[in-house]
Formats: C-alpha cells, structure tokens, sequence
C-alpha cells in the first residue's frame, strides 16, 4: 500500500479560479479524501480528466483563506497508462529548448545511443550540477539550467528532457510523490520513450524511483505544475506533502542502473 497526502493553505485577495495538480493519475486505484475551504467553510470542488490520465482538482473560491487537504491511498496500476503519441516529445516546448541543444548533444555523447546515451546524460547531470534552490529560477529554462550547472528537481528534470530529446529520444516531464524524498515534497522526473515503453530517469537520485505515484504528465513544467490561479493574486501561505510506500526499506536508494517505469 502506498500513500500520498498533501495539505496547504493560501490568501485570496479576491474570487479566484483555481486548478491543483496533486491527486495521483486516473489509472491507479485510489481512494481519495478531500476537504476544501475557504475561512473554514467548505468549497464545492470538481475533478475533470486531462491527458496522460492525469486528475485536475478544479474549483472557484472567494477572497479568504484557502485550505486544501487532499489525502490518498493506492495500490499499483489499474490498467496502462493513456499515453499518446511519444512524437510530441521530441519537440521543442515552453521550458525545454531541446534544438538549441543538438550540436551539444552531438558533440558530448554522440558515440552512444539508446539507453547507454540516457545513462551518460544522466551521469553528466548528476555529476556535474548542484542541487540547490538558489540556481533555479521560476523562468529558467533547459538552456538556462544547463549554463548554471544546477537547480532544483524541476531544473534537472528539464535538462535530463533536454539532452534526450535533442538526441531524438522521446522524453518528457513528470510530476509525483516521491516515498522516500527527504525532505518530502512534490518532485519532477524525466521519462524517455525506448523500446516502446517509457522510462523514468532522476539524475537528482533523491528517491528511489520504484515507488514514484505518479500525478501529471506533460512536455514540461508548465503542463503538470501542482497549481494554476487564475483572475486574482494568491499569496502561498504554507505547504505540506508526505508519501510512503509499505514495500519501501527504511534508508533504501535508488539503483540509478536499473531501468525502471512508475507504476
């Protein structure tokens, strides 16, 4: 069994639209409990489908103190995931410039492809980036995170993206909970499309990608951010985000080697 459960709170300066990526994808089987407010009265809310599966939690609310609780429990996949066509992920998109990095691509690992080319992309971000809050920026792009040398998940998750897709790999951006992420929150991954399947890759390795619940899949952060106001300004007052997985060892990493999907 694994759960998921994400809780905060915002100030709403006037009625706002409000749309939250956090429940897990339509293909697990779930069973979810959701309270929403504002000034502690309950909010009417909607779910509405959107592509890879993934669940918009959509709702209008009015000036005040919002509070969202939204917690989950599931087991694996019910069915396979609605995927689409992989040939969209080998375009350019809003935060992942992949032609701008073709003649990088060529040059640093253009010996090698398929997998073995994943896993030098992967091991060149991991080793040579540094994992910290104050390289990313809300409009950094894959070009940008890659002249830094670093950034947050969301960052490697876009240069990981980046690489792949310049090399014509498939890939794209997924946005989960992550048992075993310390300090827990919302986290982001690459998958690239091989073998006709999809693959998830983290050069960040903070989590072991087996027990990954996945929430919304797209070209890039912009399609899967957690959440979208609309009409009014938000304040974000606090967040809080906890997953565990039962099949998850205490203190277990990942094995960056193993080919993985998240299920």
């Amino acid at each position: 069994m694994r759960t998921a459960h994400a809780t905060f709170s915002m100030s709403l300066v006037g009625e706002t639209d409000v749309n939250l990526l956090v429940l897990p994808a339509e293909a697990y089987a779930s069973d979810d409990v959701i309270s929403v407010s504002v000034d502690g009265a309950p909010l009417e809310w909607q779910i509405a489908a959107a592509a890879h599966d993934t669940r918009q939690l959509l709702f209008t609310a009015p000036a005040g103190r919002l509070d969202v609780d939204v917690r989950t429990s599931l087991e694996g996949l019910t069915r396979p995931l609605d995927d689409g066509d992989p040939a969209r992920y080998l375009e350019d998109s809003r935060y992942v410039e992949a032609s701008a990095l073709r003649g990088f691509v060529d040059e640093r690992f253009g010996r090698v492809a398929g997998f073995d080319a994943i896993a030098a992309m992967r091991q060149w971000i991991a080793r040579g980036f540094t994992y910290s809050p104050a390289l990313s920026g809300i409009d950094d792009t894959a070009v940008t995170s890659l002249e830094k040398s670093g950034g947050m998940c969301r960052d490697y998750a876009h240069v990981m993206i980046g690489l792949a897709r310049a090399a014509g790999i498939p890939a794209r951006y997924v946005g989960v909970y992550a048992p075993g992420l310390q300090p827990p929150d919302f986290h982001a991954v690459a998958e690239v499309h091989l073998d006709g399947e999809w693959w998830v890759v983290d050069a960040t390795g903070l989590a072991p990608r087996q027990s990954l619940i996945r929430i919304a899949t797209g070209a890039d952060a912009l399609e899967t951010a957690w959440a979208t106001t609309m009409r009014s300004p938000v304040v974000l007052q606090s967040v809080m985000v906890r997953a565990s997985d039962d099949a998850l060892e205490e203190g277990a990493v990942d094995d960056v080697g193993a080919r993985v999907r998240i299920g």
